[in-house]
């Protein structure tokens, strides 16, 4: 599991270019229907709700590439704290109903990989002009 964290990710990982992604309205409703069942409910003890996020890493991961497990490296005092994701705070602020979850994973998920776009986009950009010499 520990090459499911988002601090372990190369720029090969996560590069946008090598691991192509789109997701409209409803493939985010179909994955939040698939994410939910593996989600716990709010009742899950609270030091409990992190590691029961394990799946939901792990079916994310293996279904769009290792770039996908920085859905919850989330800013500040979260579970994975660090990162750049806003939706999601911490297990234990965020999980509430399975179905109001997976709904939070997914806009998170589209926000993680919106955040990678566009910095291959400045680096391209940072790129195209050439570096200084």
């Amino acid at each position: 599991m520990s090459e499911l964290w988002a601090h372990t990710l190369t720029w090969a990982d996560v590069d946008p270019t090598r691991h192509p992604f789109e997701m409209d309205d409803d493939a985010a409703e179909e994955l939040a229907s698939l994410v939910a069942p593996l989600l716990p409910s709010a009742e899950v003890a609270r030091e409990d709700r992190w590691r029961s996020l394990d799946p939901v890493t792990e079916f994310l991961a293996g279904r769009y590439g290792r770039w996908a497990c920085g859905w919850n490296w989330s800013v500040g005092e979260g579970d994975v704290d660090g990162g750049v994701v806003e939706v999601w705070c911490c297990s234990s602020d965020s999980v509430t109903t399975p179905d109001a979850t997976a709904t939070l994973v997914v806009e998170a998920l589209r926000e993680w990989r919106g955040w990678l776009e566009d910095l291959a986009e400045r680096f391209a950009d940072w790129l195209r002009r050439g570096t200084p010499r």
